[in-house]
């Protein structure tokens, strides 16, 4: 799809010139003159002839039309949307709405499509029934959207890539926590088994010790019971007196 015809309005200016007796006649012939060389597509020289001409009318909204739709060809879209824009003081409701039409067409290639489709909404306000206005809106709409895609795409992504970050962090740390919860855990497992060894060592001394005892009871009761087997199987003493 490519952007329908650009309108001018050379009839226009012939018409504002028939109903101004007043205009110099000067002024006339170098609008024309301009008017000629635009149609050939010498937008540079028509240019000149338009500024020579403004300078006899520096308010000249039709004029500033010309100018407007003559900078939009040679590819100066700022300075025409301004001359442009300063056109728009008229009572002629159909040649504000064609006004309105080649600003959205200077928007368009300038890549302002929000602009773009406001100016042909705004010249279909004036002039519904202009198909070539309602082309060029949709055109500028479905541009819009095209040239919005990567952007809403790209902010799609960072948001996803936020969010990835986001949850990234969070897993981390709750895997810090988890971990230092799991080694309060350990130190406290390890310091709990260490304190029922100590409780186990000092059980095993104490019982030790009973055993030493009870061994050392025992041996001196045999040892008891040793001594009265000695002195039995000695039997009694007997005295034999002096051998003289």
């Amino acid at each position: 799809m490519s952007m329908r015809k650009t309108m001018f309005l050379f009839f226009v200016l012939g018409f504002a010139f028939a109903a101004s007796p007043a205009a110099p006649q000067g002024f006339k012939s170098l609008v024309n003159q301009g008017n000629e060389l635009f149609k050939k597509g010498d937008y540079k020289k028509a240019l000149d002839l338009y500024h020579q001409a403004e300078a006899d009318q520096p308010e000249n909204p039709e004029l500033y039309y010309n100018i407007g739709s003559a900078l939009y060809k040679e590819g100066k879209y700022e300075e025409a949307t301004d001359r442009l824009q300063k056109s728009f003081v008229t009572q002629d409701i159909k040649y504000e709405a064609m006004a309105h039409y080649n600003l959205g067409d200077v928007y368009f290639k300038a890549g302002d499509y929000q602009n773009a489709i406001k100016s042909f909404q705004k010249s279909l306000e004036l002039n519904p029934d202009d198909i070539d206005a309602k082309y060029n809106l949709e055109l500028a709409r479905k541009r819009l959207k095209e040239q919005l895609k990567p952007e809403q795409n790209k902010n799609n992504q960072q948001k996803q890539n936020q969010q990835d970050q986001q949850k990234q962090d969070q897993d981390q740390q709750d895997k810090n926590k988890q971990d230092q919860k799991q080694e309060q855990q350990n130190k406290q497992d390890q310091q709990k088994k260490n304190e029922q060894k100590q409780q186990q060592q000092v059980s095993q001394n104490e019982m030790s010790k009973e055993d030493a005892e009870r061994i050392l009871n025992a041996l001196k009761d045999d040892e008891e019971e040793v001594q009265k087997d000695v002195r039995r199987l000695q039997g009694p003493s007997t005295y034999e007196g002096n051998d003289w």
